[in-house]
């Protein structure tokens, strides 16, 4: 059993150690040491400042684990968007609105209508005067498609804020 002498890096004060030791607590100062046995110098090194640094490192990888997460799903949340979007007669995209659906569908059952009398009035044969009936249903099932549409990504949205909501909060408790 060989005994050593090192200085404590809390206070510097002298410390007798065995040569087996690799831990020791500062009689003095009750600083948290490591010893440190080299090829030429036994010396010590302050664990408490590692285990604070540690925490530190710890905490800010959670905040950019948490970020990372964020980011995650707003790439989601763009991919999920471009699934509700519909295309104009222009092709222009846009996000579906239920207003919308009901007024075009409006729009297009008031043609239907006209479609119909003026057919029936001027005794065109039966298939044409059906055929409004025939956009007539076509127009209310696009009604009805464009505003469940509508209502899903309002919903769907709704969804992702409140999960984009909580990882902000998480990353600003994280932060502190």
């Amino acid at each position: 059993m060989k005994i050593t002498k090192v200085c404590c890096q809390g206070c510097g004060a002298d410390l007798e150690v065995d040569e087996a030791i690799r831990f020791v607590n500062c009689n003095y100062c009750g600083a948290k040491l490591e010893v440190i046995h080299d090829a030429t110098t036994t010396h010590t090194r302050l664990l408490e400042k590692l285990e604070r640094q540690t925490g530190e490192m710890a905490e800010d990888l959670k905040v950019i684990r948490l970020q990372n997460d964020l980011e995650k799903l707003d790439r989601e949340w763009d991919r999920e968007m471009q699934g509700f979007m519909v295309t104009g007669k222009n092709g222009e995209r846009s996000i579906p609105s239920a207003g919308g659906s009901v007024v075009g569908g409006g729009v297009a059952i008031v043609f239907g209508v006209i479609w119909m009398s003026i057919a029936g009035s001027i005794g065109a044969p039966g298939p044409f005067v059906l055929f409004g009936l025939v956009f007539i249903g076509f127009a209310f099932f696009g009604m009805v498609n464009g505003a469940t549409k509508a209502n899903r990504y309002q919903g769907a949205q709704r969804q992702m804020e409140a999960r984009r909501r909580a990882l902000i909060g998480e990353i600003e408790r994280a932060k502190r």
